[in-house]
């Protein structure tokens, strides 16, 4: 196995580090608060000390506070740390993602950009609709107490097999034994690496040594299909084997079921070959608030959390049952969002340059005469990687003098690869090749 190094000198480039501040000041009540305030005075100051901590590998978290919440009668602790240290470890994780995001299977989601619940359930339906036979069976089972039973030696081995940083490798040891046994649930880095363990442990497994097709996982919720029972339990009888080696273990609750008799329950929706269905505790938790609330502000709030919900399953007639309004498909609408600016908007979210490096990407659009916080005469840009959508804020000469040339030539959309130079000062500017 290949393994990723130079990382630290990624993390602490200006531009990463940079961004990594603002993405978490990025809440006004962070801002306005008074250590959000101080930081907000001192921007530079601050990068320039968590640059140097965690170049010579010094940066630590040497405290945090702990609360609870309580999910569906579950109750969790959750551990969080002070800003300063909650934009150190963004920095680190940002690099360490954009090497470990490419490692992952395609079909495991979770703390993964551009991959949420619905990426999931999109290609599960796919995969149903495509080989109903195939798919006629499924297992579906989750690990008891997941990040809580992390063993702190064996994470730290995993480690070492895809990173060969030490300085790297001793900052995230310090994430991982933070608390005594177990990882954190709050920490950003628990999220990424909790993933790598299993990546290791089961994914590649499955996918490589026994040629698995169709297997989802979604953080530690796992599920299996396959044509009948007899082809699951060989792979049941692996992801066992596989979470002892990991010392970790799989609930009591899993279930081995025919999908054309019950569907999939996974990820809040209750998939068929045919069609998706709402999970039951979501509806009831929908039509108890809805009964309750009399505020019309807050049963706005409601209506748009639903449908949010709604719109990606088979669910016109109860949203109308449940709400009393039609739920319409956005194209019988035959309306668009008219911004009284005149500029277009762009979907996705905004990734920092930094992430698209090297990368080749398909440029879709771009608006010209941005404002922003830094400045005016900004280019929002909205491209498409690996068939996902997002967008980035250029300010560089260069690209927005071919932008215009392109958009002259009417030659939108176009393929390029962004690279990085260095000029004057060790300033960096990202140019299109």
């Amino acid at each position: 196995m290949r393994r990723e190094g130079y990382i630290i000198e990624e993390i602490v480039e200006y531009s990463n580090m940079s961004d990594s501040f603002d993405y978490v000041m990025r809440k006004n009540s962070r801002r306005h608060s008074r250590t959000g305030r101080s930081l907000m005075q001192h921007k530079e100051t601050v990068i320039t000390n968590l640059s140097k901590e965690i170049f010579e590998g010094t940066f630590n978290i040497p405290y945090y506070r702990e609360y609870e919440i309580c999910e569906r009668g579950k109750t969790r602790t959750i551990q969080s740390v002070t800003l300063i240290k909650r934009i150190g470890l963004n920095a680190i994780m940002r690099v360490v993602e954009k090497h470990l995001n490419k490692r992952f299977i395609a079909d495991t989601a979770a703390s993964i950009k551009g991959r949420g619940g619905l990426y999931l359930i999109k290609r599960m339906l796919f995969d149903m609709q495509k080989d109903k036979k195939g798919t006629a069976y499924a297992y579906k089972c989750d690990i008891r107490k997941f990040y809580q039973s992390i063993n702190q030696d064996i994470m730290k081995s995993v480690l070492k097999k895809y990173f060969k940083d030490k300085r790297l490798i001793f900052l995230l040891e310090r994430c991982i034994t933070l608390l005594p046994s177990g990882m954190s649930i709050g920490l950003r880095s628990s999220q990424a690496l909790g993933n790598l363990m299993l990546n290791y442990f089961i994914d590649h497994y499955l996918k490589d040594n026994l040629g698995v097709k169709y297997f989802r996982r979604y953080c530690d919720d796992m599920v299996y299909q396959a044509g009948s029972k007899k082809e699951l339990e060989s792979v049941i009888k692996a992801i066992h084997s596989q979470s002892r080696k990991a010392k970790l273990t799989i609930k009591k609750n899993e279930q081995v079921f025919s999908i054309a008799e019950r569907g999939i329950d996974f990820l809040g929706y209750i998939t068929y070959p045919t069609h998706i269905l709402i999970r039951k505790h979501i509806k009831q938790r929908f039509a108890s608030r809805w009964k309750k609330v009399k505020s019309i502000k807050r049963k706005k709030e409601l209506i748009a959390s639903f449908y949010g919900i709604a719109k990606h399953a088979n669910a016109k007639h109860l949203f109308k049952t449940l709400t009393g309004i039609s739920m319409k498909n956005f194209k019988e609408l035959g309306i668009g969002f008219m911004p009284k600016d005149g500029k277009k908007r762009f979907e996705g979210s905004i990734v920092p340059l930094g992430e698209l490096q090297n990368c080749e990407i398909v440029v879709m659009d771009f608006e010209t005469n941005i404002k922003t916080r830094q400045s005016e005469g900004r280019y929002v840009v909205q491209y498409e990687l690996n068939g996902i959508k997002g967008k980035f804020i250029t300010n560089s000469e260069e690209m927005k003098s071919i932008l215009d040339q392109i958009r002259d030539a009417k030659e939108l959309p176009f393929k390029a690869v962004i690279r990085r130079e260095i000029f004057g000062q060790n300033k960096l500017k990202y140019i299109f090749t």
